[in-house]
């Protein structure tokens, strides 16, 4: 072979070469998957958030979760694509620009922002991609629609008497130079519900965090619009006299009744007395499905004990549920607690074992209410009650952090009266009666009215 055709074929190899370089990156690109048959991608936005994105497009949250390999403190960023059921949206329709946004406090609702903002319920939705049936968290940031304008610090939110100012977008020094004084058993959070202002604004105004510690004696800055609690009035006992109806009386012949009163219900009264709940039916011939009611009277059984007049006043007076509600509570409770001293087992659903959200779960179940396995997720549903102007009532489930401050829902429980629930509390443990402890509670949600 000629030098010259030598020459022809090095130089032909080389070109080859060089084409197969440039074009196999080329042929490797790949479209992205397709999502799996019933399920289609939502695409981020600005602002997003995983529980906002959960609550809008009304899927649970855990299931969001687990669609995606993902856990509660994963971040997400946008643009990314999250697998959502089939038929859900893949990404909503940007919201209206706005000049501010409304920051969710304790106790408010979709219909009450919308007043205050001085706009329609259907402007409101418009502007955040929500429906009627959405729920919404404290804390959440709503942008206004346009036109809104911000309430005056004198609004308050109706049916209540706990003064309500929304956080504007900006943040905001403190108006003056009034200080709260930490007491035994607070925390941040309920700091912030006592103040009537968002947890990030009593952060904010004192440089804090979420994790921060404060002790009792401490003095933080009230954020601009805050109150400062009023002190309540210290009850006497002439007062309590006068003012309370009787709960308890007893006859010539030594028996004893306990006078219902609004709020009570058969499972609670029978804790009150320190009796089991089948001595209570049986002394006065009832069942699990009686409807009691406020002024009758219950024969104390052999062995109980009335409550003392110091434990009878309620610290806020319950407000009194149907007669059908009456049942329905009285069917949760008589469910849970029927399961007392079985054992705790993470993730058990019964029934012959029980976590906290699975006793729960089931307990609702009992009167077609549907709730998920995941206590998290059962905090965003049912009707908020702001059990510092409300008291807790039988059947409200009660949520508690896992620390004073945390803001981290660890733990549900079912509440008999205001101050006892059943739970099914932790590993080696079983589902039993217990005094709620106040200082962790960080939502109280209400299912049957």
């Amino acid at each position: 072979m000629s030098s010259s055709r030598r020459l022809l074929l090095v130089a032909a190899i080389a070109v080859v070469g060089v084409v197969g370089t440039v074009v196999e990156p080329v042929a490797a690109r790949q479209q992205p998957a397709a999502p799996a048959p019933g399920t289609s991608l939502y695409t981020v936005v600005a602002g997003d958030y995983l529980t906002g994105i959960a609550n809008k497009l009304h899927i649970p949250f855990a299931d969001l979760l687990s669609l995606n390999h993902l856990v509660r403190s994963s971040v997400i960023h946008p643009g990314m694509q999250l697998i959502v059921p089939v038929g859900v949206a893949s990404s909503p329709p940007a919201p209206p620009a706005a000049a501010f946004s409304y920051t969710v406090l304790r106790g408010d609702s979709l219909s009450g922002i919308a007043a205050k903002l001085h706009v329609t319920l259907t402007q409101l939705l418009a502007a955040n991609s929500l429906q009627k049936t959405s729920v919404i968290v404290t804390g959440q940031r709503l942008t206004a629609p346009a036109g809104a304008t911000l309430p005056t610090p004198s609004t308050t939110a109706p049916s209540t008497s706990t003064t309500v100012t929304p956080a504007p977008a900006a943040a905001a020094g403190p108006s003056s130079s009034a200080r709260y004084t930490v007491v035994a058993g607070d925390g941040l959070i309920r700091i912030a519900v006592r103040l009537n202002v968002s947890l990030s604004a009593l952060l904010s105004t004192n440089s804090l965090t979420a994790q921060s510690v404060i002790r009792p004696g401490m003095q933080l800055l009230v954020p601009a619009g805050g109150m400062l609690p009023t002190p309540k009035p210290v009850a006497t006992t002439t007062t309590t006299t006068t003012t309370t109806t009787p709960a308890t009386t007893t006859t010539a012949a030594g028996q004893q009744f306990y006078v219902v009163r609004p709020g009570d219900f058969l499972i609670g009264i029978a804790a009150t007395l320190g009796v089991p709940l089948a001595t209570l039916l049986s002394t006065n011939s009832l069942t699990r499905q009686s409807v009691i009611v406020p002024g009758g009277r219950l024969l104390v059984p052999t062995g109980g004990h009335l409550p003392t007049v110091a434990s009878e006043a309620p610290t806020n007076t319950p407000v009194p549920v149907t007669s059908a509600g009456s049942a329905k509570i009285n069917s949760v409770l008589a469910f849970a607690m029927a399961q007392l001293g079985k054992p705790y087992r993470f993730n058990a659903a019964g029934p012959d074992a029980w976590d906290c959200s699975g006793l729960t779960m089931a307990a609702y179940a009992t009167i077609g209410v549907k709730l998920p396995h995941y206590s998290g997720a059962q905090a965003l549903l049912g009707n908020n009650v702001v059990w510092t102007a409300d008291a807790i009532r039988a059947g409200d489930l009660v949520f508690l952090e896992s620390s004073p401050g945390s803001g981290i829902v660890t733990h549900v429980g079912i509440a008999i009266n205001s101050t006892q629930w059943v739970q099914a509390p932790r590993t080696g443990d079983v589902v039993r009666i217990s005094t709620i402890s106040a200082s962790r509670i960080i939502a109280v949600r209400r299912f049957v009215s």
